[in-house]
């Protein structure tokens, strides 16, 4: 495959890997990982469940994990779609091909470079599938421990705490893997440019980890949800 790779192709993919694993490892720190909006959120998911063990009647939380569970498999099923067209563009890949060449400042592909590109963009497809289709397993458990959360009743306090902590955590999960299924969604984008110019592949690549960064660790929603944010 290397052999199939221009220099510069190549200079773009490794940017492109290099990157995303950079900023997927910093952010998952412990440090760098308390300051992000994913800890505010599960702090968030815990209090929901610790409140969620003290009512009798449970029923709208029953519902609102109802959506979530629908979302990611909304989103699995919309992977297997865009998966599906890939493939059918493999078919089509000399029209395709031309097409995009014939645009200003495209650079020029080989077939096999071409379907390289389109297979890798299948590749980010299937992990985003994965990650989607895990967290809508994890939904269903965490169903099932929403549903064995034990009575609301003072003999089962220290019992009701410990499984809304559990439940948060599964909870958690949850949200970790659907998660890194949309960030597939926004690495796809910038992979959409290398169609056009390793240049703009890389340019790309940036621009999206400048923007998980920014709603990762300084947005207004993570000021919210945080606690901190400034009253206008």
């Amino acid at each position: 495959m290397l052999n199939l790779l221009p220099v510069l192709d190549l200079a773009a993919l490794g940017w492109f890997v290099a990157i995303i694993a950079a900023y997927e490892f910093i952010s998952t720190r412990p440090g760098v990982y308390q300051k992000s909006i994913a800890h505010y959120v599960q702090n968030h998911r815990r209090d929901w469940m610790i409140e969620m063990s003290q009512r009798e009647n449970r029923i709208v939380d029953g519902q609102l994990l109802g959506w979530l569970v629908n979302a990611n498999a909304f989103f699995a099923s919309t992977s297997v779609i865009v998966i599906g067209g890939l493939a059918a563009l493999l078919s089509y890949g000399e029209k395709a091909r031309e097409i995009v060449e014939a645009l200003p400042y495209a650079a020029n592909s080989t077939t096999a470079l071409w379907e390289i590109k389109v297979i890798f963009l299948m590749m980010i497809m299937i992990y985003a599938f994965f990650k989607f289709a895990w967290a809508f397993r994890l939904s269903h458990y965490t169903v099932m421990m929403m549903g064995a959360t034990p009575a609301h009743d003072s003999s089962h306090s220290a019992a009701r705490l410990d499984h809304a902590n559990r439940t948060a955590e599964l909870l958690g999960l949850v949200g970790w893997h659907a998660n890194l299924g949309l960030r597939s969604f926004y690495y796809t984008i910038a992979g959409l440019m290398w169609f056009f110019h390793p240049v703009a592949f890389m340019i790309a690549a940036t621009w999206v980890v400048l923007i998980l960064a920014r709603r990762d660790f300084a947005s207004h929603s993570r000021a919210i949800l945080k606690g901190s944010d400034p009253q206008p």
